[in-house]
């Protein structure tokens, strides 16, 4: 791949064939006549009229239709060789008496930059609004980019201002003619790499250009070498195991299953978040060495032999494993393969001999288990020693500790006392009581006299209207202070027998007979305090209007006595109880 210079870009290439166009017609044989334009009482110097230019392209180019002929002279317009002379807010070439004028060489696409620096548009940008506002005025989106510039460029604005104030000063000391025509190009080019809102910028660059680079395939012959790379990586391609997309889906779903109780964001960090809590206990037990890991540390071993040589502490129990296995040169030869890959560049040549004699080696004191077409591959990687030199061997360690070690290794007393001993960290339950029934006892002197209440849910109103089944339920304190919890001394301990009630629903009758039983079983037994909270069992039968049946089933009713309101006086306050 032969990457493309800036003389071959595509828009280079494109500009090279406008230009090769606009030099035949500036051609004093066979190019257009500029000449001086008559505009009522104005003379318009080293211009031409559009249908001069049209004519032009029709002879020259070989172009039979005028439309044709009319769609050129807009793309040489468009990227700025020629621009109208009269001010207009489309730039389009006519085939009428409208004048045209060529652009300088010097602010050709090709010669200037694509994309020029906002330092000369302020400049330029400057020194029209230092001119006569009448004929040089910024237009309302230059005056915005003005403004705009003058903040961005705060810090070189003396810079500016200084540099539009010298082109001015030069400026003077031309012809007014030439002065006339310099001012049109310097307008026409800003037209063109600043254009007005709502029209197209033809020197723009497509994204697809900025990330995608350009080149040119050099055509070279193929030798043998690139036939046989080809072919072996087509055996590979075709040897590759074929999964469908719903294969793939459940092996994905079972991975993120494994793993979820290993996420810290879906299972919670253990013990405590320390960014949250200010508790370092997760920090301090899941150090990369530690004597007693915790027990969702050591089932993630369990996962994959991967995941076990991953964790210090388990790689450490792995190995001492091995060494009463007597195969501890397994790990070793892969602990040292992997700190080789990270070593400094310096020393690889080094540790590649010293690992390749101590474990590799003819004699060698800890010999590992490879087949002869994993030593050859890693003789021939010895040449040019690098990081990867024992890539094979040790693909070939892993999965033989893969096969055979890790699963006696999971099924080893070690392992299993490792678990039995691992310890037991549990998330710590967060205290929210929104939405929780909190419910204080109020402690207050009773009231000799009882109070009827209401059944809960009942249709009637504070005077007692509907049918009540009980007493008085909870009452809450009328302090309204919080000193503390009110005491209830005394609680009524003999209740009302259940009477029959009356209850609506869906507009149907349904009578509910309640059968009181006797004796009440009181709570606080064992020595407790007596709340005068009671339990009754009751059996009741249903019958409804259109249905007759009998359930005969047994409930226990809660029942929570109280007295009538206290007053104010009757409060007893922390300090009345201790001097009583």
């Amino acid at each position: 791949m032969m990457d493309l210079d800036q003389s071959a870009a595509p828009k280079q290439l494109v500009f090279a064939k406008i230009e090769k166009i606009i030099r035949d017609m500036q051609h004093h044989d066979r190019g257009i006549k500029t000449r001086s334009q008559k505009v009522f009482l104005t003379s318009i110097p080293c211009a031409f009229t559009g249908s001069e230019l049209i004519e032009w392209i029709m002879d020259k180019l070989h172009v039979h239709n005028a439309i044709e002929a009319v769609h050129i002279g807009n793309l040489i317009c468009h990227y700025g060789y020629i621009f109208p002379v009269q001010e207009a807010k489309v730039v389009l070439l006519k085939d009428d008496s409208a004048l045209y004028r060529f652009q300088s060489p010097y602010f050709w696409p090709s010669r200037s930059n694509l994309d020029p620096d906002n330092t000369d548009y302020a400049i330029y940008l400057a020194k029209r609004s230092m001119r006569n506002k009448q004929q040089h005025g910024l237009e309302e989106f230059e005056t915005t980019a003005f403004n705009k510039l003058q903040r961005m460029l705060r810090h070189k604005w003396d810079f500016v201002l200084v540099q539009a104030q010298e082109q001015l000063r030069l400026a003077k000391h031309r012809k007014k003619a030439d002065r006339l025509v310099v001012d049109n190009q310097e307008k026409a080019y800003w037209k063109t790499h600043r254009p007005p809102p709502g029209q197209i910028n033809s020197l723009e660059k497509d994204i697809r250009r900025s990330y995608r680079p350009f080149a040119l395939v050099q055509s070279k012959k193929r030798t043998v070498e690139d036939l046989k790379k080809e072919v072996t990586y087509l055996q590979r391609r075709s040897a590759r195991a074929k999964i469908t997309t719903h294969k793939a889906a459940e092996g994905m779903m079972r991975r993120c299953n494994r793993y979820a109780e290993h996420d810290p964001f879906l299972a919670g960090a253990q013990p405590s978040n320390p960014w949250i809590t200010d508790d370092t206990t997760m920090w301090t037990l899941n150090t990369m060495l530690v004597d007693t890991p915790t027990e969702r540390r050591v089932r993630r071993w369990c996962i994959s032999l991967r995941e076990l040589l991953r964790d210090a502490t388990g790689r450490h129990e792995f190995e001492m494993f091995l060494k009463k296995e007597y195969s501890q040169e397994n790990i070793r030869f892969w602990q040292a393969c992997e700190q080789l890959k990270y070593a400094p560049q310096s020393s690889v040549p080094e540790q590649v001999h010293e690992i390749y004699r101590e474990f590799l080696a003819p004699g060698a004191r800890c010999e590992i288990n490879v087949d002869g077409r994993t030593v050859e591959m890693t003789q021939l990687a010895l040449r040019k020693p690098n990081r990867f030199a024992f890539e094979a061997a040790q693909h070939h360690i892993f999965l033989l500790m893969k096969k055979d070690s890790y699963p006696r290794f999971l099924r080893s007393n070690e392992f299993k006392k490792l678990l039995a001993n691992a310890m037991h960290t549990n998330t710590k339950k967060k205290f929210f009581p929104f939405g929780r029934n909190f419910m204080r006892t109020a402690k207050v002197t009773p009231d000799a006299t009882p109070m009827a209440l209401r059944r809960r849910g009942s249709l009637g109103d504070e005077e007692g209207e509907g049918q009540s089944i009980g007493e008085t339920g909870m009452v809450h304190s009328l302090s309204a202070s919080n000193l503390q919890d009110y005491e209830m001394t005394k609680m009524f301990s003999s209740l009302q027998p259940l009477h029959s009630a009356a209850l609506v629903r869906n507009g149907s009758l349904t009578r509910l007979e309640l059968a009181s039983q006797n004796g009440l079983a009181e709570r606080g037994e064992g020595g407790g305090r007596d709340n005068g909270a009671h339990v009754t069992t009751t059996t009741f039968t249903v019958s409804s209007n259109g249905h007759h049946g009998n359930i005969n089933s047994t409930c226990q009713l809660f029942t929570v006595p109280s007295c009538t309101l206290p007053t104010k006086k009757s409060l007893i306050t922390p300090w009345e109880e201790d001097g009583s």
